[in-house]
């Protein structure tokens, strides 16, 4: 099997080449957001065309999205898994903003095994995310930190709409 950049000979059968044009800049934008697929798109438009995070911003994505950052005494290894890549990011790319992004019908915190076993999804998500910016903010003084919320407008063809918190 061939590399993709391995030689200037890839085998088209097992390559793909990227239409975008490659950017080396470093990001200056750090997006924290949950994994789910249903959200990529609508996610990456905001950040994007709304946050003005262009093409390239970091994006960490992980079920639950910011949850890690709030389970410093409960789960002490998922905060320092987040904790390392968020540093390592920020340090080796100069971030100067986190955008921090949770979104309704989270299937990571409807099957979540720490904390209270009912609760207001939206309420819960907004009270982590005010945690986690409070402590990004310790983590790293300077740097720029927002906290959003997205949900389904409803109708027919829902769309998404991004609140801040």
């Amino acid at each position: 099997m061939t590399v993709a950049g391995a030689d200037d000979k890839a085998n088209p059968e097992t390559a793909y080449e990227a239409s975008a044009a490659w950017d080396g800049g470093r990001p200056a934008t750090l997006v924290i957001c949950c994994s789910d697929g249903r959200w990529r798109a609508a996610v990456q438009e905001f950040v994007e065309h709304h946050l003005s995070g262009d093409t390239h911003a970091d994006m960490l994505m992980v079920p639950g999205g910011i949850e890690p950052l709030t389970l410093l005494d409960l789960l002490p290894k998922d905060f320092n898994f987040m904790r390392r890549r968020l540093e390592g990011l920020v340090e080796t790319h100069g971030t100067r903003r986190i955008v921090a992004i949770a979104h309704e019908d989270c299937g990571w915190y409807h099957r979540r095994k720490v904390g209270p076993v009912t609760f207001d999804l939206r309420e819960r998500q907004a009270a982590d995310l005010k945690r986690a910016a409070a402590r990004l903010r310790s983590m790293f003084p300077g740097v720029a930190v927002e906290t959003w919320y997205g949900r389904l407008s409803g109708g027919a063809k829902p769309r998404v709409v991004f609140e801040e918190v």
